[in-house]
């Protein structure tokens, strides 16, 4: 599928170093980092709104440059969003759309916004009394009441309780259907329930580019007395060790590995403290990265 959003070395040093991805039509991207490394320069590099940046960007296949209306089709939604605290929900909505649509919107358009993102009993209240939860909705309508085709999120459910974050994420499911969006954060799960494809990011780079979920089984092992690679390799089944971090590997399988894997492992004496089917290298180099085991 041809790419909406297409970056090429994108470039503010020290925050920003040579960045390049495309992002396709319906595809969700994670951008995956420890705090500070990045991860919001990026985001505002790929939106066209941080000035000094170096390199390409293209929209829908134009410069952004050559086409500045281009931008339109980006929705970007930072972590802070621009609320107006001292109007309604559903005066906030008219307002927004007076900037993406050039109009206000008529009550239909409205009564449909509110009930999309779940915002139909909130109409009346004012901004600043809204939850955590409540505020990222209410923005996530906003950018979006133009239908862009472009959604680029910075920390969506940071802050939020559990309850609220999972809400969060079945509604950013449903609306990546639309579009392609790009999300940066630093929470696993944002990652694993939403994203398709992980960019791990560290000092201003993508340091690595991985499918979240990869055809070939893999398996997350600990080990209290981890052996040497030599003598995982030997065990039937096992193909290659993906990562190793500490007591803990990565392993990919070949077709056929014996269903008793776990037991061969478990009867070597290593000491097998954990057997998780899947796993990815990008989620154990972050791991690293977030525990100072890595740089």
């Amino acid at each position: 599928m041809k790419a909406v959003l297409q970056a090429q070395a994108l470039s503010l040093p020290p925050r920003l170093k040579n960045l390049s991805l495309r992002l396709r039509g319906n595809e969700t991207i994670g951008l995956l980092g420890i705090n500070g490394a990045g991860k919001s320069t990026a985001l505002m590099a790929l939106a066209g709104v941080l000035p000094d940046t170096q390199g390409e960007l293209r929209v829908m296949g134009e410069t952004l440059s050559n086409a500045p209306a281009l931008r339109r089709h980006i929705a970007w939604l930072p972590q802070q969003p621009a609320l107006h605290p001292d109007l309604s929900v559903a005066e906030n909505l008219a307002f927004f759309a007076g900037l993406r649509l050039m109009r206000r919107p008529d009550s239909r358009q409205l009564a449909q916004t509110l009930e999309r993102f779940d915002l139909g009993p909130l109409r009346k209240r004012l901004a600043h009394r809204l939850s955590g939860g409540e505020r990222m909705r209410l923005a996530l309508a906003s950018v979006l009441l133009n239908e862009p085709r472009i959604l680029l999120l910075d920390e969506p459910t940071a802050g939020l309780d559990p309850l609220q974050a999972e809400r969060l994420r079945g509604l950013l499911q449903r609306e990546s259907s639309e579009r392609a969006v790009l999300i940066a954060s630093h929470l696993l799960p944002d990652i694993e329930q939403l994203c398709e494809r992980i960019l791990l990011m560290h000092a201003g780079s993508v340091i690595a580019d991985e499918p979240m979920h990869t055809a070939k089984p893999r398996v997350r092992v600990g080990l209290a007395h981890p052996p040497s690679d030599e003598a995982l390799l030997a065990l039937p089944g096992v193909a290659r060790i993906v990562s190793a971090n500490h007591g803990e590997r990565i392993l990919e399988l070949a077709p056929g590995f014996p269903e008793n894997l776990a037991e061969q492992v478990a009867a070597r004496g290593w000491g097998l403290q954990r057997w998780e089917p899947g796993g990815s290298d990008l989620l154990a180099r972050f791991r690293a990265l977030s525990t100072g085991e890595s740089g």
